[in-house]
C-alpha cells in the first residue's frame, strides 16, 4: 500500500479498534476515554514514529469482537517518506504491522 504525505481520509478496515474497555475512571471529575484508535506509522530506515489523527470511527462500542469496523487517518506533513510499517493501537496495545510506503 502506498501513502502519500501530507493526505486525509485514508480509510482502515479490521477488528477491535477500540479496545475492551473505555479505560480509566474515578471519583466524578475523571474520565480519560481510550477506545479509539490511533494509527502509528515507524519508518524502517530511520525507526522514527509519527501518530496521525484518527476520525471518522464507524464505531465507538468496546470489546466489538470479530465485527469489522473503521476508522479515517490523517498523515501528518512531518511524516518520513519511505517504506514503513502501520499499526494500529487501542488501548495501548498495537496491532500486528502492515508494510506500507509513505510517499
Amino acid at each position: 500500500m502506498e501513502l502519500y504525505i501530507p493526505t486525509k481520509n485514508y480509510n482502515i478496515f479490521g477488528t477491535q479498534f477500540n479496545g475492551l474497555s473505555q479505560a480509566g475512571m474515578y471519583g466524578d471529575d475523571y474520565q480519560g476515554a481510550t477506545n479509539y484508535p490511533l494509527i502509528r506509522l515507524q519508518n524502517n530506515a530511520t525507526g522514527h514514529v509519527s501518530y496521525c489523527r484518527t476520525h471518522n470511527h464507524s464505531t465507538m462500542a468496546v470489546a466489538t469482537g470479530s465485527a469489522t469496523v473503521s476508522t479515517q487517518f490523517d498523515i501528518p506533513a512531518n511524516a518520513e517518506a519511505g517504506a514503513s510499517k502501520l499499526f494500529v493501537v487501542a488501548n495501548g496495545i498495537p496491532s500486528n504491522s502492515v508494510n506500507v510506503t509513505v510517499q
